[in-house]
């Protein structure tokens, strides 16, 4: 296998990753100096088959079987053992943390709990490892030395929450270290569901359904005062002038160490999808500092009032502009069979330390079939 060098690496830092010595690497890649690789360069890892296209199997899809990130000094690291799954495959996951900074980091956990792996499908949580386990709650501390990696490992077997088979369907598989103040930044990785030989479900078939926005006061314009909106439910919300369109937007987060929601609630049916789009950025005092994670949720109600399902994708100060607006858009998956109403929610949950809030702007929810 061929490691391309990323900034930030080592030869240490990526013997400690994949096993293997600074030596073995010298010797294989006749480098002169070890302590001078540059980033872009091709390292070739011992003992690794070197065709990463090879994910068996039900075939594969042409992508890598793996993908890193950096957060903290640390990169995050995902691997599955192949791309393309069918029903009743289990999926072998994989999820490394390496500190690739010339510090000493040190981690600390609220529980036992040191990581946690999430499937989604089109932004809804099917599937979670830690769903149903104990951990102890005692809070807990893990030292890394500069190149050291942890190393952590599941098995998906496609079933959803429910115990059934997860649809023919592309699924986002997300690691999470749960330490404090970086539970909210995952690495994710795409992986595909398909038929016996790699058929693909036929496309979803019934009767259309209304594409106009199905919020009322869309614009967050209404406002019984400054931190009340007449038609949203807020808390911790305030009116801001700084709006993407029309004269105002709800800024979460007026007091920026406390967590702020914004909802509302509309009539839903079961076995739709839904499309939510809306206008996000990252207000940014300067000389602050950003530490929160903004939670887009949607929760199902059956008639009865009852939770009956959940979708959840999450934004980290990273991926908010700074100061100025972006558009986001993600869609519910099909909705369960007893669905009556969706409740759509903004939740600014902040970190120790925060200073900065979130505004939303311009939201739409329409159906999509």
């Amino acid at each position: 296998m061929a490691y391309t060098v990323q900034p930030g690496d080592t030869l240490l830092s990526i013997a400690y990753r994949y096993g293997t010595t600074v030596q073995q690497l010298v010797e294989l890649n006749n480098i002169a100096n070890p302590n001078y690789i540059w980033v872009g360069q091709s390292i070739v890892i011992p003992g690794e088959d070197d065709d990463v296209g090879r994910l068996g199997g039900a075939g594969d899809m042409g992508g890598d079987p793996s993908a890193s990130r950096i957060v903290g000094g640390l990169r995050y690291t995902i691997t599955t053992d192949r791309v393309r799954y069918q029903r009743g495959d289990r999926v072998n996951i994989t999820f490394t943390k390496c500190n690739v900074s010339g510090r000493t980091i040190r981690l600390r956990y609220n529980t036992s709990q040191r990581f946690d792996f999430v499937a989604l499908r089109n932004g809804r949580e099917v599937w979670r490892w830690s769903d149903e386990r104990f951990f102890t709650q005692a809070a807990g501390t893990e030292v890394l030395q500069p190149g050291q990696c942890r190393t952590y490992r599941a098995t998906w077997d496609l079933r959803n929450k429910q115990g059934n088979f997860v649809a023919l369907d592309d699924f986002t598989i997300q690691a999470f270290n749960i330490a404090r103040t970086l539970s909210g930044q995952p690495v994710q990785i795409n992986i595909q569901v398909v038929r016996a030989g790699g058929e693909q479900p036929p496309p979803p078939t019934g009767p259309p359904c209304p594409k106009t926005n199905m919020l009322s006061d869309p614009g967050i314009e209404r406002w019984l005062d400054r931190n009340t909106p007449r038609i949203w439910s807020g808390n911790n919300v305030v009116r801001t002038t700084s709006a993407h369109s029309g004269s105002y937007a709800a800024e979460l987060g007026g007091d920026a160490g406390r967590q702020a929601v914004l909802s509302q609630t509309v009539d839903a049916e079961p076995n739709r999808i839904y499309r939510i789009t809306f206008w996000g950025m990252e207000r940014v005092r300067f000389g602050r500092t950003a530490n929160f994670v903004l939670e887009v949720e949607i929760f199902i109600y059956d008639s009865a009032g009852r939770l009956i399902g959940r979708v959840d994708p999450s934004y980290n100060p990273g991926a908010l502009p700074n100061n100025t607006y972006q558009q986001y858009t993600f869609t519910s998956g099909v909705l369960p069979s007893r669905t009556d109403r969706a409740e759509l929610r903004f939740v600014f949950r902040p970190g120790a330390g925060n200073n900065n809030t979130v505004i939303i702007d311009d939201v739409i929810m329409t159906c999509v079939r």
